[in-house]
């Protein structure tokens, strides 16, 4: 082959070469913005499913205090125009604690979500640590001390406490104390020798930023520990109502109902099933005691309104997780509102 053809020929083959990376490059970007494409798609798809859930009320739009489950799942207050403004009975009846709790296949038919998993966690912005450090006695009484801590975003946050101890169906308001700028405040704690092993403490701590943040924290004396769920005796409350289960209700003397500015003694006919709860003023988490004997012994049972933490639904451990986060509020509280969905069927 003469040099001039050879040259050409080379030439040729590089320019061929060259259109088949050159090909194979836009091929390979082309594939990979219909691939983020799709991904966008389906975030938006799963964001638009999400919002709808947390915006809506649901149907009928008094879902919460029905004992029939919702037609459409929405958790939003029917009578509220604020933004993420959730019904109280509507999360209440997410707990497994609730008469009429949802189930996992409810909250799917429910939500039109059947062929894609589905999940929803309701936890408190500022978390309590509550710790017992040391205890002496005086004499009929045992004096304890405490340390708490508040921590919002795994910060320490200032916040300003209020506590109640709860004892042989008497409540003793402990001197409120606020917590310094690292979210650590020391508490001496009084009970009667005799009262201490039936005891707990309720710590409301508010925010000293935005009192729409309040929290709250139980501390059972007999176990000698921070409990992190309520009492498996008490159902969770709905439309401001206890409803007291027979095994219990029979046994009971007195109740309680306390926020972070307020208690209240609950207006409770013995054995009646039903127990009507005070709507209190302020922006706080509500715990209803109830206190009683039980073959002469004494006893505690606590339950919260709402009933929060909770976590319902779908566990992603093996399978695709998309997480959508909310500040939502919760009769004038501000809670993290975390919507789980799976990823899209084929």
């Amino acid at each position: 082959m003469p040099a001039s053809s050879f040259d050409t020929f080379f030439a040729c083959t590089i320019l061929v070469a060259a259109a088949l990376v050159g090909t194979a490059f836009l091929v390979s970007t082309m594939q990979a913005r219909i691939d983020g494409t799709q991904d966008i798609n389906k975030g938006s798809y799963l964001k638009a499913i999400a919002d709808h859930i947390i915006t809506n009320p649901g149907s009928p739009i008094d879902w919460g205090i029905s004992s029939t489950n919702p037609l459409d799942f929405g958790l939003a207050a029917s009578e509220s125009t604020a933004p993420y403004d959730l019904d109280v009975d509507k999360i209440t009846r997410l707990s497994n604690l609730s008469n009429q709790s949802l189930s996992t296949f409810d909250l799917a038919t429910s939500a039109k979500l059947n062929n894609i998993a589905f999940g929803i966690s309701v936890s408190q912005i500022m978390t309590l640590a509550i710790e017992q450090t040391s205890n002496y006695t005086s004499g009929n009484e045992i004096f304890v001390n405490f340390t708490v801590s508040t921590v919002i975003d795994s910060k320490p946050a200032s916040a300003n406490l209020h506590c109640y101890v709860i004892a042989g169906g008497y409540v003793d308001t402990v001197n409120g104390s606020s917590s310094s700028s690292s979210g650590v405040s020391f508490i001496a704690v009084p009970v009667h020798g005799s009262s201490v092993d039936n005891a707990l403490l309720l710590i409301f701590a508010q925010a000293s930023f935005d009192d729409r943040i309040t929290s709250y924290g139980v501390y059972n004396f007999a176990d000698s520990m921070q409990e992190t769920a309520s009492s498996q005796r008490l159902p969770s409350p709905k439309d401001f109502t206890l409803n007291l289960p027979a095994n219990i209700s029979e046994t009971l003397q007195n109740g309680y109902a306390f926020s972070y500015s307020a208690e209240q003694l609950l207006v409770y006919t013995h054995g009646v099933s039903q127990c009507r709860l005070p709507r209190l003023v302020d922006s706080s988490p509500l715990i209803i005691v109830m206190c009683g004997s039980d073959d002469g012994i004494p006893f505690e049972e606590w339950t919260a309104y709402p009933q929060v933490p909770l976590k319902t639904g779908v566990n992603f451990s093996d399978q695709e997780q998309n997480v959508f986060s909310y500040i939502v509020t919760i009769n004038g509280v501000l809670y993290r509102l975390d919507l789980s969905l799976g990823d899209l069927p084929p």
